[in-house]
């Protein structure tokens, strides 16, 4: 009996002690993903799971898509607090696809407001240095862009 009443307290003791040990949370870290290193945002003229892009962008100014345009068929946006635009010049008016920080989209998933996916659409890309969302949203949104708004 009383080497239950031991065992008993020392499994206790050793329960408290556990858990007065301050544990702390991991710290947020970036990561790469799909062949796109952080804080990088990567296109694809294939889907992204093959991880291989054609292009990468990290500066948060307005640029076109390398190898001419239309040639985007995935994003891969590995940035933590920005978000991105693909931006379809072609349109009218301009149209836009926005990628939320931190996630891949393959862009055949996404109808284009033209009608047909945004796959070979997108021929400039803008990052935003904002909160990373989309529409106040972690969710790809797209829309247009008003006449005379330029990035």
């Amino acid at each position: 009996m009383k080497l239950n009443r031991k065992t008993a307290a020392t499994l206790f003791t050793v329960g408290l002690a556990a858990t007065a040990i301050p544990l702390t949370a991991p710290s947020a870290s970036a990561s790469s993903m799909h062949g796109c290193s952080y804080p990088r945002v990567c296109v694809y003229d294939d889907a992204y799971s093959g991880g291989n892009p054609y292009g990468w962008y990290q500066d948060t100014t307005y640029q076109s898509i390398l190898g001419g345009g239309n040639r985007v068929v995935a994003v891969v946006n590995t940035r933590n607090d920005d978000s991105v635009w693909l931006i379809d010049q072609g349109a009218s008016p301009d149209a836009y696809i926005c990628i939320p920080a931190n996630t891949p989209a393959n862009l055949g998933n996404y109808t284009h407001p033209g009608g047909d996916s945004w796959a070979f659409e997108a021929d400039a890309i803008k990052i935003w240095s904002d909160d990373g969302k989309c529409s106040g949203t972690n969710q790809v949104r797209q829309g247009r862009i008003n006449d005379g708004w330029r990035p």
